[in-house]
């Protein structure tokens, strides 16, 4: 059986990841009275540029219907199944919307609530790949990668708390008492929701919290960074010190993430 792998660009792709039968759709970035498609209209460094001189912030949206409708009309008439791992259904109605077009299709789609964003949705891909090569049937698969994300131990830095004011992902008052008292908060994705982890006085102290909080681990660590690769590095560096025969890796997550912690996030990935 012949299997079409779909994710959103809320996914981290390694630079070497396996693109055979991998399919991306684009979430959208809106700004004013312009448009874009995540990953394909605006360049990383166009966002950063935009995010920094902006009043108003950029917000994110799920895919158009003609987007995924385009895709899925081109893979059914070359594959015999659809698996799309997407974007936690808690914070974005991408899952919902493929579902509904999912729906007009000849061949089945079946569907990933990843409860999560960035890497894990690519490795969920991988594994998903690997139970297809021992013959696992896509409703097996699916059924399988939707038990899943309890795997991953994720730990997030906000840089900015102006850009979660202006996305309205925190009260004015909030922002004031942070704001004053200089506090940083850590997130974590919990059930598919964003919770907040812990609030620190001061981002040395919070990076150190961010790293005590995870155990070694067989698989890689991931330091996904919001277009500061400096501060990754430096991130990497404290990791490996405390980890020191642990693999740990540096990405950069994509504009549709960085628009809600501002540049300079950053996030610290790995399997439980």
């Amino acid at each position: 059986m012949k299997i079409a792998w779909v994710t959103d660009s809320s996914a981290y792709l390694p630079k070497d990841a396996n693109h055979s039968d991998l399919y991306v759709v684009p979430l959208q970035i809106n700004h004013e009275n312009n448009t874009y498609k995540d990953g394909i209209d605006l360049s990383t460094e166009d966002f950063y540029d935009l995010l920094g001189r902006s009043e108003s912030a950029p917000k994110s949206s799920q895919p158009t219907v003609y987007d995924i409708e385009n895709l899925f009309q081109a893979l059914e008439k070359e594959y015999d199944a659809i698996i799309a791992v997407l974007i936690s259904r808690q914070i974005s109605g991408t899952f919902d919307t493929v579902a509904s077009v999912a729906k007009s299709l000849s061949i089945p789609v079946h569907l990933v609530d990843s409860k999560i964003v960035s890497w894990p949705l690519y490795d969920l891909i991988e594994q998903g790949r690997m139970l297809a090569k021992e013959g696992v049937t896509p409703l097996l698969i699916t059924q399988s990668l939707n038990e899943k994300y309890v795997m991953y131990h994720n730990r997030i830095f906000v840089a900015d708390l102006n850009q979660l004011l202006k996305g309205g992902r925190i009260g004015k008052v909030g922002f004031l008492v942070g704001s004053l008292l200089k506090i940083h908060p850590i997130l974590k994705f919990k059930e598919g929701t964003i919770q907040v982890a812990h609030k620190i006085r001061t981002r040395k102290r919070a990076i150190l919290q961010m790293i005590n909080d995870f155990e070694p681990t067989s698989s890689d660590m991931w330091v996904l960074h919001c277009g500061d690769e400096k501060t990754a590095k430096e991130v990497k560096q404290q990791l490996q010190l405390k980890f020191q025969t642990q693999a740990i890796k540096i990405g950069e997550l994509s504009p549709i993430i960085a628009i809600h912690g501002g540049q300079g996030s950053f996030a610290i990935v790995s399997k439980i």
